[in-house]
């Protein structure tokens, strides 16, 4: 709704069937009802298209293949705000109240580690409460939610895999 009001046109890609599945209904109605904003259902992008900065997307619909150019010189990524950590339910994974994966300093109580914590020494800074398991990006708790935090972070988490795989050998 926000770039709505700045843009000539903004396009929404929706992986999913419908919006009612992540959006309230006053929103839903609010984005059916402003006139320059086009829903664009289980789709996704594909390809970014520029030389020196972007001129193009490439959308193509999952459910039957069409592929679409959009011409844009803007892209926004907002894949969703609620981690996908079920997996880790059933593991010595520790998750916040949300779901989020807790790593490093934030498993710390009293500077002590947690009880499923099998080492001397304190989780890295990326590192879940299993040694040697690491989280990166929006699953983290604490993160900053952005695609250049997350990309920092998984550069950050192969080093620290590394270091533990270094320390382990």
């Amino acid at each position: 709704m926000y770039f709505s009001r700045y843009a000539r046109k903004v396009t929404i890609l929706v992986r999913g069937n419908n919006l009612a599945a992540t959006l309230s209904h006053y929103l839903i109605n609010r984005i059916t009802n402003t006139s320059n904003i086009e829903v664009l259902f289980q789709s996704q992008v594909t390809k970014l298209i520029g030389d020196t900065s972007l001129r193009q997307i490439e959308v193509t619909n999952c459910s039957d293949g069409e592929v679409q150019q959009i011409d844009t010189g803007r892209l926004f990524v907002c894949i969703g705000g609620a981690p996908n950590t079920e997996w880790a339910k059933d593991t010595n994974i520790i998750r916040d109240r949300s779901g989020y994966l807790v790593t490093g300093s934030d498993l710390l109580q009293d500077g002590h580690p947690p009880q499923c914590w099998t080492l001397e020494r304190a989780p890295f800074f990326l590192e879940t409460s299993v040694p040697g398991s690491f989280a990166a990006g929006d699953v983290r708790h604490g993160s900053v939610k952005r695609v250049a935090s997350a990309v920092g972070e998984g550069a950050m988490a192969v080093t620290f895999a590394h270091k533990y795989l270094e320390e382990t050998a």
